[in-house]
């Protein structure tokens, strides 16, 4: 398969590292792929849980791994169903199965499929930089939010009770008025699950805490009989049946209908994915040093996504923690990726059966550790000491997530920060210039030794001149004239840090050199870049017979003034 035919500069790194795969490190990918099988097993039936499907998130730690591993640019990277992805699923794909598990099961396929072409095209398209979209505040209140949401649906499995509502706000709310129907052994089988996969993240890291959770979970339910109704109570809910097997590969086919509805939720799914993918991969690759190619991730996420659609799985995306866990257990290759999917095939195939009485308690349990893991408080703090509208930012995002809904959440916290990156550009820095001993041009807020021109206003503005900031330039313009303690008789603009203009910014300085020429007042601009002087030139409809506005320097534009 040709794939640099198709897309130019891309390729399959995977098949590279094959053919000069080392014998020295099979022992380690080997060690580290059976470890990291068995881990996965608990977490994609976890993941497949909280999607309403089980299997899915089985299927999804399968077929992808492979695909990753020959398509992607890391080394090390994990992929497969994770706790963002399958909570989209459940929060934003559920309900348009309307409790139809087939549906359900066709339309988690098709959007997989979706995340997988959109990602595809945008590699074709050079579009890795879209990630960077996703600001800061919006990415740690979205997930803190997810985390909570995630904590709301798992709640009600660990503690026996059933919990009602649409949003997050709803089924806490729900859990609370019904805390007094704990069921204690539910409780007990859940709260261990968590603690021992915390205590393990914590103390022995390369312990597989979800293992032992499932393990011991099992274990419990044979011995003590805990399905059973009895002393127990009702009979602890175990996950019952899994159907033994790998997934076939079919195209999921979906109605115009269908794919409308899903169209905003791939769109949500893939930025998601691949911004979660670039932030793991670079930082594993910054720490054992060697590089990610943005494009060739798309590629690699986009494949992943696909064959996971095509073989019935979740849509998926990377890992940390499991990556972490492949990292800790000595993996070196991406062959650990490929033993790791081998393990989950096999538990599929031959040991389906001993995964009937896992709890739902224990799955509950991961699931909630999982969400635990998702959270870093000292990220609210960072964000406040830097600047206190960032933190309002993940706040606003966070609180959409919960009360409206995890699209409507990430909605509101794009829109909250685009705003206020259109105020920045509305109201950006600005500065008044003055000349230092030397000859040149610096800002007298910050060199004592730049001294005003009497009679000329130099002014430096710091952002694009666009449509939104027009109004701003012209009045600091006005504003500086007349606070000036001496006739104005020039104003030279430093356009050097103006790195683009519209053609409403090109009619805004035309019509200040106008206004400032009716004045008796002169008007020029320097130091613009060559491309923003080529659209200045062409937008300005100066008047006739004008000797030039536009000057290669400060110092230039200053002279043709107010002379030497």
């Amino acid at each position: 398969m040709n794939i640099s035919r198709w897309m130019p500069g891309l390729g399959m790194p995977g098949l590279a590292t094959l053919r000069d795969y080392k014998a020295a490190s099979l022992p380690h990918d080997l060690a580290a792929g059976l470890t990291l099988g068995a881990v996965m097993v608990p977490v994609g039936l976890a993941y497949g849980e909280l999607a309403g499907l089980p299997l899915a998130g089985l299927y999804g730690s399968m077929l992808p791994l492979l695909a990753y591993a020959l398509f992607g640019s890391s080394r090390q990277l994990v992929v497969g169903p994770d706790t963002a992805m399958a909570a989209i699923v459940a929060v934003a794909v559920a309900p348009l199965a309307m409790g139809d598990p087939t549906r359900l099961a066709l339309l988690a396929a098709g959007l997989g499929v979706m995340v997988g072409v959109l990602c595809l095209l945008a590699g074709v398209l050079r579009l890795g930089f879209v990630a960077d979209f996703l600001s800061k505040p919006v990415i740690v209140g979205f997930m803190h939010g997810l985390a909570l949401v995630i904590i709301g649906a798992q709640l009600p499995k660990v503690l026996g009770i059933r919990s009602e509502g649409e949003t997050t706000l709803d089924q806490f709310a729900s859990i609370a008025e019904r805390l007094g129907d704990t069921n204690l052994v539910t409780l007990a089988i859940g709260a261990s699950s968590f603690a021992v996969i915390l205590l393990c993240r914590r103390f022995v890291p390369r312990v597989p805490g979800a293992v032992l959770a499932l393990v011991g979970s099992i274990l419990a339910v044979v011995w003590f009989g805990l399905d059973k109704p009895g002393a127990w109570g009702q009979g602890l809910a175990v996950v019952g049946r899994i159907p033994p097997g790998l997934p076939g590969l079919s195209l999921p086919v979906l109605t115009l209908a269908d794919f409308e509805d899903l169209l905003p939720v791939a769109l949500v799914a893939a930025l998601l994915s691949f911004s979660d993918t670039m932030i793991t991969a670079r930082g594993f690759a910054a720490r054992n040093r060697y590089r990610i190619d943005g494009n060739q991730e798309l590629l690699g996420i986009g494949m992943a996504n696909l064959v996971s659609g095509l073989s019935q799985g979740l849509p998926i995306s990377a890992s940390d923690t499991r990556t972490a866990v492949a990292e800790a257990a000595g993996g070196r290759t991406q062959g650990t990726c490929v033993i790791a999917a081998a393990v989950v095939a096999g538990v599929t195939l031959w040991l389906a059966g001993l995964l009937f009485w896992l709890p739902q308690a224990a799955l509950g349990g991961i699931l909630i550790a999982a969400a635990w893991g998702l959270c870093d408080f000292g990220d609210f703090g960072r964000l406040w000491r830097f600047r206190g509208i960032s933190l309002a930012g993940a706040l606003v995002t966070l609180v959409g997530v919960v009360a409206m809904g995890v699209m409507e959440g990430i909605l509101v916290g794009v829109v909250f920060a685009l705003v206020l990156l259109l105020r920045a550009l509305a109201f950006p820095v600005d500065a008044v210039l003055g000349r230092t001993p030397d000859g040149s041009w610096h800002d007298m807020a910050h060199r004592p030794d730049a001294v005003a021109v009497p009679g000329l206003l130099v002014y430096r503005f710091s952002a694009p001149l666009f449509f939104a900031n027009c109004n701003q330039f012209r009045d600091r313009i006005e504003a500086l004239i007349a606070a000036s303690p001496v006739p104005v008789t020039g104003v030279v603009l430093d356009g050097g840090a103006i790195g683009d203009v519209d053609l409403m910014g090109c009619e805004t300085l035309s019509e200040v050199y106008e206004a400032l020429a009716a004045r008796g007042i002169g008007f020029a601009i320097g130091n613009l870049r060559d491309r923003v002087r080529r659209d200045v030139e062409r937008g300005l409809e100066l008047t006739p017979g004008d000797d030039g506005v536009t000057h290669p320097s400060v110092a230039a534009a200053a002279r043709a003034i107010a002379g030497p």
